[in-house]
């Protein structure tokens, strides 16, 4: 039997599919939201964490490490109906995001460390 491991582009491990149900620290839900569409609002996060983000409203969200209202600050998108992982990296506790209608709303989750098993094929 072979082991198969997913990895993103930065070589932490990942499920094969973000969609998958994983374990996340319970408590550790935010719920985003953003009254109007392409204003830069802020969430504290741990460095080093992966998070896993599901939108709720039609339009989507975008994520940076800077103020996201600069294209050049976006380094995740996330549309309604698809769940998103972001590896925070070390040091960062402030995540960006933005909506692209008013009224976004969207959750945000801590995942477990251990949480990404191994796949066995």
């Amino acid at each position: 039997m072979a082991t198969v491991v997913s990895q993103d582009n930065a070589g932490f491990r990942t499920t094969p599919n973000p969609n998958s149900a994983q374990p996340v620290l319970s408590q550790t839900a935010l719920k985003l939201t953003n009254a109007a569409a392409d204003t830069n609002t802020t969430c504290t996060v741990e460095g080093g964490k992966r998070y896993r983000f599901s939108c709720l409203s039609l339009g989507g969200f975008y994520f940076g490490l800077a103020d996201v209202t600069t294209a050049a600050n976006v380094r995740w998108a996330c549309p309604l109906g698809i769940t998103c992982e972001l590896q925070i990296p070390e040091g960062v506790t402030t995540l960006h995001y933005a909506t692209t209608i008013n009224d976004g709303v969207g959750y945000l989750v801590e995942l477990h460390d251990n949480s990404v098993e191994e796949y066995r094929v």
